[in-house]
């Protein structure tokens, strides 16, 4: 694994679906379709590592697929450039009354990860009082035979808000400084993103063109990936965006931007 840029770490690991166990479910807390957001905070950490997934539906059981585990405390780690992203999980679970236990599972062939539990607000909108026990998104995990650090934490989650509105906010860059970057972002009912904005950086104001397929502009839980170019009175540069939203999606942190051959990181917050 390596502790660089999401489309390394998600690659690396896509895996396939899970299918969650059988139950009754007559008495059983339903689960809200949406964005789901997990929160993993290690017994020996006060740094949490996040689990975004998209639920499609509505469901009295947890199986879901293709989440990503953000990792913020992995940015300290010498050589790392941004915040470590591993891809493609899968969330299996069942729920008694309020209570759901499950596992996380990656790789193919699948390959257990960690076990959770927690109880379900009444609503089906988020979890609390859960615990944790696995493994850590970390930079030693590093293929299918090297696994990461075991821990024990607690578990909870909430669903994320759509991404809807205009984010801007003034991020910072290893090559030339301050940039300005302004967003104005539609989220669609499959979780895909139209998007349009510009940035201004020395003065010279580029404006970007999202790529036209619909996978590389979409969000996952709170993670946001934009993709496209970017153009201006020089001519046009590749850029791509990977973000982590709070859960009411007022604010998206930059965990890595790419400009052509630079590099941001900051926040852009709802207007």
């Amino acid at each position: 694994m390596k502790s660089v840029t999401l489309v390394v770490c998600s690659v690396m690991f896509l895996a396939g679906c899970g299918s969650a166990g059988s139950g009754s479910t007559s008495n059983n807390v339903t689960m809200q379709a949406g964005q789901w957001e997990y929160v993993v905070v290690p017994d020996n950490s006060a740094i949490p590592m996040y689990v975004d997934v998209n639920q499609p539906g509505t469901k009295s059981a947890l199986s879901a697929s293709q989440a990503v585990i953000f990792n913020s405390s992995q940015v300290n780690l010498p050589g790392a450039t941004a915040p470590l992203y591993c891809g493609g999980f899968n969330l299996d679970g069942t729920i008694t009354d309020s209570t759901l236990k499950g596992s996380l599972s990656w790789g193919q062939p699948s390959a257990h990860f960690a076990n959770f539990s927690g109880e379900l607000a009444a609503n089906g909108q988020s979890m609390s009082k859960g615990k944790y026990s696995g493994q850590l998104c970390s930079n030693t995990r590093v293929g299918p035979t090297v696994n990461g650090p075991e821990v024990d934490g607690t578990f909870s989650g909430y669903t994320v808000s759509a991404v809807n509105g205009t984010f801007t906010g003034t991020l910072n860059g290893n090559l030339y400084g301050a940039n300005v970057v302004t967003l104005s972002i539609t989220q669609n009912p499959d979780f895909s993103l139209n998007v349009a904005g510009t940035s201004t950086e020395n003065g010279v104001t580029s404006a970007f063109t999202p790529s036209a397929t619909p996978g590389p502009n979409s969000v996952n839980g709170g993670t946001v990936y934009i993709n496209g170019s970017s153009k201006n009175i020089n001519g046009s540069q590749p850029f791509s965006l990977t973000g982590h939203l709070n859960p009411n999606a007022t604010q998206m942190t930059i965990s890595y931007m790419t400009l052509g051959d630079e590099n941001m990181t900051g926040a852009l917050t709802k207007q």
